[in-house]
């Protein structure tokens, strides 16, 4: 398995891995999501890919703290397919976030999961991984 920077090429195998995190989305929407992240330096898109087969996903992006010096790294999105979970990729992934999180100086490295209850199993393994339950999240919907 290999882990690299994801590209535009990429988009029309990303459309399954993005349906199973829950979201409708299209081709030309993967595109333009594309388009912009890979031009951020702040934002990263990591693939695991086996043999030309993208098994999954990782997309973070670096922050600067409010209340302090210095920068953390956020998990916006991370997702295996279903076939392949339970092999360690996940944790290969995040890892590899980790690591360039150090790397670059960063403090923290955090995440936000959906209150679902199907979600249960994703806190234990992150909790598994050593992330830590800190704080409540809250949105509000823009009109």
């Amino acid at each position: 398995m290999k882990i690299r920077t994801a590209t535009l090429d990429d988009s029309e195998k990303l459309v399954p891995l993005y349906q199973e995190l829950g979201y409708a989305i299209s081709l030309s929407e993967i595109q333009s999501i594309l388009k912009v992240i890979l031009t951020h330096s702040d934002y990263g898109f990591l693939i695991a890919e086996d043999n030309g087969k993208l098994l999954a996903f990782v997309g973070y992006h670096k922050l600067y703290f409010f209340e302090k010096s210095g920068t953390y790294y956020r998990i916006l999105a991370l997702v295996v397919n279903e076939k392949h979970r339970r092999k360690g990729i996940a944790s290969q992934l995040i890892n590899h976030v980790k690591q360039l999180a150090k790397t670059d100086g960063s403090e923290v490295l955090a995440l936000n999961s959906s209150l679902k209850e199907y979600r249960q199993e994703a806190y234990h393994f992150y909790e598994n991984l050593g992330f830590k339950k800190v704080s409540t999240g809250f949105s509000y919907y823009l009109d």
